[in-house]
């Protein structure tokens, strides 16, 4: 029998420990997103992000396994599309569903510059790590992958007539992460600079052949 003079247990909540350790992970995953763009992929170590984020190096092997998780880990964080791949993230805007051409090469370049803006900077530590592992080598390969799908919709979607043949490819260049570095943080061009030229360049490209 149960003696009515003990004390009641009080059910166990686990609830601050996970919070605790959330905030741990967040910790990391801020760590690694300051360091890879500026560090690059060789000098941000584990032990370095984990130094950063004030824990154990234990604990972001745990955590996240390996240099590479770490990395899109961080990449996730930063998204605007919370981690969506490309293809699919251009789709659920549904451009289709607009009848107007000029309301969806502004909205394509609405979305290349959202996409743009916290991803580009960690494209050059992505490809630095595709030389070094293969299995970053995969995950390029992929982005890469989908940046092509991403821009046959969407010029597609702003095209009127016969195109020239190497339309697409013009569209992808200038949709490039590079392209981006190149012209807003090197040149120093602002976003609103860059967002004009690259509405012109686009609509440039696309445009019908003749004759």
């Amino acid at each position: 029998m149960e003696d009515p003079d003990a004390p009641t247990r009080r059910p166990y909540d686990a609830s601050g420990r996970r919070a605790a350790a959330e905030q741990r992970r967040q910790k990391v995953v801020d760590a690694a997103a300051e360091l890879f763009p500026t560090q690059g992929w060789r000098a941000t170590t584990i032990a370095s992000v984990a130094a950063e984020a004030g824990v154990s190096p234990e604990l972001v092997t745990k955590t996240f396994g390996g240099k590479q998780e770490l990395l899109m880990a961080a990449m996730r964080s930063r998204s605007f599309n919370e981690g969506l791949p490309l293809p699919q993230a251009f789709a659920a805007m549904r451009l289709d569903d607009e009848p107007d051409r000029e309301v969806r090469l502004d909205r394509i370049v609405e979305f290349v510059l959202a996409s743009l803006e916290p991803m580009a900077p960690f494209v050059p530590v992505m490809v630095q790590g595709a030389d070094r592992d293969p299995r970053m080598r995969a995950v390029l390969d992929a982005a890469r992958d989908g940046h092509l799908v991403a821009t046959q919709d969407l010029v597609r979607l702003v095209s009127t007539g016969p195109l020239d043949p190497d339309a697409i490819d013009v569209v992808y260049l200038l949709t490039r992460a590079e392209t981006y570095l190149t012209l807003v943080p090197q040149r120093g061009w602002t976003p609103e600079r860059y967002t004009t030229w690259l509405r012109r360049a686009i609509d440039d490209a696309v445009r019908p052949i003749t004759g």
